[in-house]
């Protein structure tokens, strides 16, 4: 068990926290008092549970303590995490980077990065991505001109070893995305023959497997019982939740989809729904099922409010808007907890419907790449993820244990 970190120095650690924070970032009083007060309650939880606040043992047991009524953290719980994660930077580092810090490059190596990023622009990646290959590349680029390294031809992958173990270990999808632009770019320098090394091939990959919980799902009653109970479909904004649940849990759409549905992508001649997934950017062709239909009617003619938005599905109040993903979540949440669906230790977003649907047609043994169609997914790796939640069909691979005697055992006594 870790060594309980005697409490005495978190108030000098505060204090040198904060000073950082004003002078160096120029953080508001108020906003280091709501870090002060964040802080003072994780360093309570790691001695209540005899744990070393300075260690990244005690983050992570901290987000598990914060994960325990569900993985959707409220505001209040982001605001905190987030502060412990400044305070276990600075306790590393002794510094903080801000991540709203302008992205400079700066000299040889600089320059080279801002022609990958251009490559990158040109490539037609979102604006979000290109935020990534800068703030990463600069953050890179800082370490090496901290240590010295101002030309492509003096990196080593020595080098980039060091900087990898300097990362944040607690935070390991953000240490894959970091490990993994850096390969990139190296990997570029070598192909254009700016590098006569190949140093991304000496760098180990990081790989970090997000999705190593079991997705969740609701069976075909909870489902039901949602959509019959989870809204009132008297209102107006009833009418339009249950189109949101109809959506995600008879066609799998992603928040992101339901939100973009316009009137466009539904073609009544044909019965069938076409769209371009927000996630992927690939079309995907779904049949018009009848209760999704009725659904999109009920609310056309008595929900929607009048409005010249190409979006299907709108704010309830003025002005009148497409809808966020965030919305949806929300709306979801709302209906299962009404419905009196348990949400104990479960992910209660439309993407639980999304999950519970591949789960349904995994029990009726429909063939993956059917299942891969359904749910727009280019790959059906990616469907595999889903093929862990199918219980009957994995009971039926089980095999009988071979009896063995207990001379097998009795060869291991010393």
């Amino acid at each position: 068990m870790e060594q309980k970190h005697d409490g005495s120095g978190i108030c000098d650690v505060i204090q040198r926290a904060s000073q950082y924070l004003k002078s160096s970032l120029g953080v508001s009083d108020a906003t280091i008092k709501r870090h002060q007060a964040n802080w003072l309650y994780f360093s309570k939880f790691a001695a209540k549970k005899g744990l070393n606040y300075t260690t990244g043992n005690a983050y992570i047991r901290f987000v598990e303590y914060l994960s325990e009524e569900g993985p959707k953290l409220s505001n209040s719980k982001r605001s905190t995490l987030y502060s412990v994660k400044l305070l276990t930077e600075y306790l590393r580092n002794g510094k903080i980077l801000s991540t709203k810090d302008p992205c400079t490059f700066h000299g040889e190596i600089g320059d080279r990065m801002q022609e990958y990023i251009s490559e990158k622009v040109s490539e037609c990646l979102r604006k979000s991505s290109i935020y990534t290959y800068q703030h990463q590349l600069s953050r890179f680029l800082n370490y090496l001109s901290e240590n010295g390294i101002n030309h492509i031809s003096e990196i080593r992958a020595e080098q980039i070893l060091f900087y990898i173990k300097q990362l944040p270990p607690e935070h390991k999808s953000n240490t894959y995305i970091a490990i993994s632009i850096v390969k990139r770019f190296l990997k570029w320098l070598f192909e254009q023959k700016i590098s006569r090394l190949n140093l991304a091939i000496q760098i180990p990959s990081g790989r970090y497997i997000q999705q190593s919980s079991l997705p969740t799902i609701y069976s075909q009653e909870e489902i039901e019982n949602t959509l019959k109970n989870g809204v009132d479909r008297g209102y107006c904004t009833g009418k339009r939740n249950y189109l949101i649940l109809t959506l995600a849990a008879r066609l799998g759409l992603r928040s992101s989809d339901i939100c973009n549905l316009k009137f466009e992508n539904i073609q009544w001649d044909k019965n069938i729904v076409i769209i371009e997934q927000v996630k992927t950017g690939r079309m995907l062709e779904l049949p018009l099922l009848p209760d999704v239909g009725n659904a999109i009617i009920d609310y056309l003619q008595y929900g929607r409010p009048q409005s010249e938005e190409p979006y299907i599905l709108l704010t309830a109040s003025s002005p009148f808007r497409k809808m966020l993903s965030s919305s949806i979540f929300g709306i979801t949440s709302s209906a299962l907890k009404r419905a009196g669906v348990s949400i104990v230790n479960k992910k209660h977003g439309a993407h639980a419907l999304r999950h519970s649907l591949a789960a349904r047609m995994l029990e009726g043994q429909t063939i993956l790449p059917v299942i891969s169609e359904v749910l727009g997914h280019e790959k059906t790796d990616s469907t595999m993820y889903y093929m862990r939640i199918d219980i009957n069909s994995l009971s039926a691979c089980m095999l009988d244990v071979i009896p063995v005697g207990d001379s097998f055992y009795e060869q291991f006594k010393w």
